[in-house]
């Protein structure tokens, strides 16, 4: 069992993945797989049990919010931190994200840095625990 924290990432913007996908490794944890489809990333989160998913609400093929929906209808990663990354940060996508089960929610423009930080935070996390 790995002591990194394994991190899945939910984004259609190939420079946002590399961000993230440095960010999460530079903290040392660990991206198990990235895809901008809701069905694909619903799926690969079931088969691999990410700790934490980085979800963007607006994809090409559908939204973050079929994702959440279907994580939390199906309960299909139990446990696994929510994390949502968009464009789309107004009150109303906020509150609909967290109903379907997100624990945190970042305005990608303004709130990048924190988001970061959080991911940081929880791989500290994680890797204290194993220590």
């Amino acid at each position: 069992m790995s002591s990194a924290l394994r991190v899945y990432i939910v984004e259609d913007s190939p420079i946002l993945q590399r961000l993230l996908a440095s960010a999460v490794e530079a903290a040392g944890g660990e991206l198990s797989g990235c895809s901008d489809d809701p069905q694909q990333a619903v799926a690969d989160a079931f088969e691999l049990q990410p700790d934490l998913i980085v979800i963007d609400i607006a994809l090409p093929s559908g939204t973050g919010f079929d994702v959440l929906k279907s994580l939390q209808e199906h309960d299909l990663v139990p446990g696994v931190t929510k994390v949502v990354l968009t464009n789309h940060a107004n009150e109303e996508c906020e509150a609909f994200a967290r109903r379907l089960g997100a624990d945190r929610f970042f305005d990608k423009s303004l709130e990048s840095a924190q988001a970061l930080a959080f991911i940081a935070a929880k791989a500290r996390e994680k890797r204290d625990q194993n220590a």
